[in-house]
């Protein structure tokens, strides 16, 4: 797990600053990559000090992991816990994940989000650990969020099986257009559009779940 270096006493962090740094870092992981951005670079960019910077952030995994964090925090997918997850009612169920359907897809669609997943498949080889951060901070805690939430439904499912259909319920919502975009052939869909395919996808997940008894 990474933590972030404690602020001085006395001397609060900024959420202001906080967000200009993870902006320009984001810009420059996206332009430079992961190994050529540098701490100095993002407080140049950020228009802060190199000390500020390690005040919120204390190292370059760090950052990076608050920026894919920031991510997915800007769709609600970091925590849907504030959706009665633990409510064992296949209806909300459906509404949960629904809901979650519909954000997962506009995330897909963020220019950001797909020129970063490019950005981790072309580092991958020389730094690994960048792809192994990104998959732990990011869709790692989305799946397992989902995960739990089969578990509050499916008392009687092991934790392997609800990890299982957490991972198909995400694929069928990546579809064919994450594969495409990853490759640069982007073809986004409106708005209303991404909606109705992620509810239908959603609907389609729903039908694999076992039976409830």
């Amino acid at each position: 797990m990474l933590y972030s270096q404690s602020a001085p006493v006395g001397r609060p962090k900024s959420m202001e600053k906080r967000n200009q740094i993870l902006t320009s870092a984001s810009q420059l992981f996206l332009q430079d990559g992961f190994t050529n951005t540098t701490m100095d670079n993002v407080a140049k960019q950020s228009g802060v000090s190199k000390q500020t910077v390690y005040s919120h952030f204390a190292n370059k995994d760090d950052l990076f992991a608050a920026v894919i964090t920031d991510k997915c925090h800007e769709y609600q997918l970091d925590n849907i816990a504030h959706l009665n997850i633990d409510t064992p009612c296949l209806s909300n169920l459906e509404a949960i994940l629904q809901n979650l359907a519909i954000q997962f897809v506009a995330l897909l669609h963020d220019p950001i989000v797909c020129s970063m997943y490019q950005a981790i498949i072309s580092e991958s080889k020389t730094q690994p650990h960048v792809a192994q951060l990104f998959y732990q901070t990011g869709p790692l805690q989305t799946l397992r969020q989902v995960q739990q939430c089969i578990l509050a439904n499916y008392s009687d499912m092991s934790k392997r099986d609800a990890f299982e259909y957490a991972t198909d319920f995400f694929n069928l919502l990546k579809g064919e257009y994450h594969t495409k975009s990853i490759m640069g052939l982007y073809e986004p869909i409106s708005e209303k559009d991404q909606i109705t395919f992620a509810k239908q996808r959603c609907q389609k997940f729903l039908k694999i779940l076992p039976a409830r008894v």
